[in-house]
């Protein structure tokens, strides 16, 4: 029969708290719209699979916005849904037209015809001003209908009454439709908590807990616990950081035993964020197990895991036990994730057929157990764990035929089983670690929350926030006399602590500065900081001026601006930090977890001098050693003079509905280029000519070189513009002509010779 192979899947939930205060409107609907389309959805296929054990993980302030809908609060997108259309004015129209549309375009707007075409109804119509005139109040009512069936998975077609009806229906929705709508929305968000506590006490299931509010727990610890690209502005500590993470950690055991009835022995770190004493805290607390990316693991033994052309491992041994950093006495299990199989399911089976995947995926399982067979030990655990809302939306019927076919292959083979990790924990012995690396499941690093200029600024904003808070609670309390207003402020303290503790959440500074883009970024921005002013309102204090300015204008900067001349030789040799470049501007690009596949250069340096402008491109050589192919790795440099009245846009295309606000721009000259891991195709120069079209023109100044870096000179006199003339500018990266990314996103950079 052959040794059996244990499989944890382990699903996260997580969405942050979307309310400006306790008590107010949801801003933005994720979780009501996930709650419809995922949370049950994911659990209710056990019905199906007797056999299979799956593991949950879900923050608790996840848990709270599930609650707070059950018991009426409604987000803005809702409110419109209720709404009698006759009383929309021009500004809510206008909001459904850019709000009501955020779907997948293949597998969710495609599958309803009528809403499709209104769709192509407001692209062909997006440029008029009066664009709100063109849709009928009907029209109005029927793109929202559609839009939140499309959240709602098909698997409830029949378990709601009314349900089967509203799906079929495509168009002429009424009041009562879409009233309808939200009540069976609520009929499913009642059953998701009472479901999953069934499931859990039956065996079925082990749900782990998160952080109260997601917050990265290192970073409170220690935010200098890592060196990072840009850290001038960080502060040295977080005041008070120890004293939160611990709270972070306790109120969410304490809450998750309030709605569960029992302890969890699970914690998932927010982003699996780790460090040695953030292990100590999760020992302190008596947690079981937690649950980290390979890398993270990698980093520790010294050792990578080799894998063949197809992805598997070729040593899987070291992946698939539990660890515990004995050291230390730590009593708490380590689980390590195959990130390949969450990189898989989560971007890469999407545009397979569900079947097809399923059977990949199981071959790629039963892969590793083979190579299990000559181990020592009995028990040997591979641990898939990821995000389980998101991706869903990239397979066809939201991953229905991927997983049951996934499940059903696991459930009919009997050397393989699907386990609670905690079973497994309490059958096998831990193997020694003797160290643990701090890092994250991206890139084994922080720098998605923290050593950015943008995400910097939101730390200080939120050390200074805790610095009056702090202050203002050692004040408030020696003036309360009697027992009413000692209630009345520790209340207050509680609160303001509350809204503190909400500001640490990971999101914020996920979303903040480079590189991530949500669409949303402002209201995450907003949020953040009414969180912050929140503090300050509670203790009757002013707020202080930077609270009210948008954190989101900061998106793009530059780590540095050009100080001065600068008159590099282009050979592309790097030549160290205090080189020809030393007075250039700099922007640093930290690796997306999205793009990574993509990025082809790390880092980009400006400047010039009276004759020439001159770009330096740090090169992504992991990714670009990857591909032999121009296409894959393609630069485009646009530039504008005010002294330049012919102007033409942006010819690369985007590849969602989301533009950055510098490419909405038009420019007077293109400088494009290709490369590859070794060779750099000839820059070409292009300029503006009437109608909005490039011609290509020939250069005599030029110069460029590529060895360890690209170096780029352009001469003033090939643009045609006299010596010294200011130019903005921003840099595109492309693959086959598609964005990958923008520099800056939100304002053109200047390249000014008298500086």
């Amino acid at each position: 029969m052959g040794k059996k192979l244990s499989i944890a899947f382990i699903w996260h939930f997580h969405q942050p708290s979307y309310q400006e205060n306790s008590n107010g409107d949801f801003l933005m609907p994720w979780v009501r719209l996930h709650a419809t389309k995922d949370y049950l959805d994911m659990l209710s296929r056990l019905e199906d699979f007797k056999k299979i054990k799956l593991n949950f993980d879900i923050s608790p302030v996840l848990l709270d916005s599930i609650e707070k809908y059950s018991n009426g609060i409604k987000d803005i997108h809702l409110k419109l849904l209720l709404c009698d259309i006759k009383d929309l004015d021009k500004d809510d129209k206008l909001f459904i037209l850019e709000n009501f549309f955020d779907v997948n375009y293949s597998n969710m707007l495609q599958t309803r015809p009528y809403y499709a075409q209104l769709n192509e109804k407001r692209i062909n119509n997006a440029k008029k001003p009066a664009i709100t005139e063109c849709f009928s109040d009907q029209e109005y009512a029927d793109i929202m209908a559609n839009f939140t069936l499309c959240w709602i998975d098909k698997r409830h077609r029949y378990r709601y009454d009314g349900l089967d009806y509203l799906l079929d229906k495509q168009k002429d929705f009424t009041l009562e439709d879409r009233q309808k709508i939200y009540e069976i929305q609520m009929q499913i968000i009642n059953d998701i908590i009472p479901s999953y506590k069934k499931y859990q006490d039956e065996g079925r299931i082990e749900i782990s807990i998160n952080p109260y509010y997601h917050a990265i727990l290192p970073l409170l610890i220690n935010i200098r616990e890592s060196t990072y690209p840009y850290e001038e502005s960080l502060p040295k500590s977080i005041i008070g950081g120890v004293k939160d993470a611990k709270e972070q950690i306790s109120r969410a055991l304490d809450r998750f035993e309030s709605i569960f009835k029992k302890r969890p022995r699970g914690m998932w770190l927010s982003e699996q964020c780790v460090s040695k004493k953030t292990m100590n805290l999760l020992s302190y607390f008596n947690i079981d197990w937690t649950v980290l990316d390979e890398g993270i693991l990698s980093d520790s033994i010294g050792r990578e895991f080799a894998r063949d052309f197809e992805g598997n491992l070729e040593d899987p041994f070291a992946l698939c036990v539990n660890y515990a950093l004995k050291k230390d006495k730590n009593k708490t299990n380590i689980i390590f994730a195959d990130s390949f199989f969450a990189n898989l399911i989560g971007f890469g089976y999407g545009s397979y057929e569900g079947e097809i995947a399923a059977n990949d995926l199981y071959e790629k399982i039963k892969t590793i157990q083979n190579k299990l067979q000559n181990s020592p030990l009995d028990n040997h655990l591979l641990t898939i764990a990821m995000d389980g809302e998101n991706c869903w939306e990239s397979y066809q019927n939201d991953g229905e035929e991927f997983l049951s076919t996934l499940y059903r292959l696991i459930e009919e083979d009997d050397t393989l089983e699907t386990t609670l990790v905690s079973d497994f924990i309490d059958k096998s012995n831990p193997q020694e670690l003797s160290k643990i690396t701090s890092g994250s499941w991206i890139n084994r690093n922080f720098e998605l929350w923290v050593g950015e200029p943008t995400k910097n600024v939101a730390w200080n904003y939120l050390n200074r926030t805790k610095e009056d808070f702090e202050k203002f609670s050692k004040e408030l309390l020696p003036k309360a006399k009697t027992n009413i207003q000692k209630a009345r402020a520790n209340q207050i303290i509680h609160q303001a602590r509350e809204e503190i503790l909400i500001a640490q959440g990971s999101d914020w500074f996920w979303w903040y500065g480079e590189p991530n883009e949500s669409g949303s970024d402002i209201i995450f921005d907003y949020l953040f900081r009414e969180r912050l002013r929140n503090v300050y309102r509670l203790f009757s204090s002013p707020i202080p001026d930077y609270l009210n300015i948008p954190l989101i204008s900061m998106i793009g900067k530059p780590l540095r601006q050009a100080s001065g001349y600068i008159c590099p030789t282009i050979d592309g040799i790097e030549k160290g930090v205090l080189d020809e470049w030393e007075n250039s501007g700099y922007i640093f690009l930290p690796d997306s977890p999205t793009f990574s596949k993509w990025k082809s250069i790390k880092g980009i340096y400006y400047g010039c001098n009276s004759e020439n402008l001159y770009f330096k491109f740090d090169v992504n050589h992991q990714t670009v050693s990857k591909s032999n192919h121009f296409i894959k790795n393609q630069i485009h440099i646009y530039l504008r003079s005010p002294l330049q009245t012919t102007l033409s846009p942006v010819r690369t295309a985007s590849r969602t509905n989301n533009i950055y606000p510098t490419i909405k721009n038009t420019f007077s000259f293109e400088v494009t280029f290709a490369f590859n891991k070794k060779d750099l195709l000839p820059p070409l120069l292009n300029v503006a000519i009437p109608g909005g079209l490039w011609k290509m023109v020939l250069t005599k100044h030029e110069e460029y070189a590529y060895k360890d870096v690209i170096e780029i000179k352009i001469s003033y006199k090939d643009l045609g513009l006299e010596p010294g003339t200011p130019v903005e500018f921003c840099v595109v990266s492309a693959t086959g002509g598609i964005i990958n990314e923008v520099y800056p996103q939100d304002v053109l950079l200047t390249l000014n010779s008298n500086i």
